[in-house]
């Protein structure tokens, strides 16, 4: 028997998570410039249509060692033309196995160099809004590229 067989198995299992979401396999980061060295300030985004970009579904997926363990993290933004949005988190940890989800309703409104957002019971956050790589498929939200997802 191997008595390090779990050890390994857990190594190559965050080797190859690791590797898949490497950041050079999603393209150039978004440097929050305009590729010459200078700021740009984001875009204000609101709800309400009329080809608002961020109106979709977005995702974000990391993969974090923590110890001998894997934790994994999916984060899933919702902002609908209307002007309500929904952020769902995604938890799983390797010993547990199990996720755990977090729903959280809010709304969306247009703010200077970003986007508003109100959770239910909480205080309005400001979050800037940029596209990486001028592509509508990659949204910067607070420094965080997310992939489209529908």
């Amino acid at each position: 028997m191997c008595g390090g067989c779990g050890v390994a198995r857990l190594a190559l299992t965050l080797a190859l998570l690791v590797a898949a979401c490497a950041p050079e396999s999603l393209g150039p980061a978004a440097s929050g410039g305009d590729g010459l060295g200078g700021r740009v300030e984001p875009p204000a985004i609101s709800g309400g249509g009329g080809g608002n970009p961020v109106v979709g579904e977005w995702e974000l997926v990391t993969v974090i060692p923590i110890g001998t363990d894997i934790q994994t993290s999916g984060v899933h933004w919702s902002f609908a033309d209307d002007g309500t949005c929904r952020q769902t988190i995604r938890t799983w940890t390797y010993t547990e196995g199990v996720y755990h989800t977090t729903v959280r309703e809010c709304t969306y409104a247009n703010a200077t160099g970003g986007v508003r957002v109100v959770f239910a019971g909480a205080a309005p956050a400001i979050f800037t809004v940029s596209f990486a790589a001028f592509s509508p498929n990659r949204l910067v939200l607070d420094g965080l590229e997310y992939r489209r997802a529908g």
